[in-house]
């Protein structure tokens, strides 16, 4: 199950163990790259769906290298897997830890951090199209929205505005980009990892607040590891 950067890694390198690798991931915008195994893209309807899928594709183990906000996934999959007596893992790398310096305004909901922007702000996030409509009570003046692939779609609401972008983002770029918008406040959701630091690091610089949004809980029943290396030894040592 891909839509974290991991999944990336982990499809290469089980290919290389010789493994038949199968790859589910729920839109194509969340690949990074280009995998280098056969990729089903689009959510399914249904866990019954889900489950017939794996039974067709013949699945025996899976690694749910999947979005760490992308609950719904990883709760139907492990519990297919438990039913199913398959073998799961979760690899969800560790979240990010404020410091000193950090200005962290902790939210449950996109929906609660964006009813709180005050009047006349002018807020960057990155939580993705897909996260829109959570934005629906924002009170600010304007939401900025980070995408990384080109479209000609419309904004869902006046207030919105998309800002192109091609990964990586370095910290001074971020930093740039910040202080040409006027950004007085970012919205963040805590994936945790390197690769989306370098706008925390910008934020830090700046001394803006951050509205960040905690992870779920992931159930007591699931399995799981931070990194890839992890997974690829739990795999290993079937």
């Amino acid at each position: 199950m891909a839509g974290a950067r991991e999944a990336h890694t982990l499809a290469a390198s089980l290919r290389r163990r010789g493994r038949k690798v199968i790859v589910s991931l729920p839109a194509a915008e969340r690949a990074f790259e280009p995998f280098t195994a056969p990729v089903r893209i689009g959510p399914f309807p249904s866990k019954e769906a889900m489950a017939d899928w794996m039974a067709a594709q013949g699945v025996r183990t899976v690694i749910d290298a999947s979005h760490a906000f992308d609950v719904e996934i990883s709760r139907d999959v492990s519990l297919i897997c438990k039913v199913q007596d398959l073998r799961y893992l979760r690899v969800l790398r560790p979240p990010w830890r404020q410091s000193r310096q950090d200005i962290w305004l902790p939210y449950r909901s996109i929906a609660k951090a964006a009813q709180d922007v005050p009047a006349g702000e002018r807020v960057f996030t990155n939580t993705g199209r897909a996260t829109l409509n959570e934005y629906r009570g924002f009170r600010g003046d304007v939401l900025f929205v980070r995408q990384t692939q080109l479209h000609d779609e419309a904004a869902p609401f006046a207030f919105a505005h998309y800002v192109f972008g091609t990964p990586p983002f370095s910290q001074g770029g971020e930093e740039s980009l910040f202080t040409e918008l006027n950004i007085s406040r970012l919205i963040c959701r805590n994936v945790g990892g390197p690769a989306s630091m370098s706008k925390l690091l910008a934020a830090r610089r700046l001394g803006l607040p951050v509205a960040m949004i905690e992870r779920p809980q992931t159930p007591a029943w699931i399995t799981r590891v931070d990194s890839v290396n992890e997974a690829l030894a739990w795999e290993a040592n079937a």
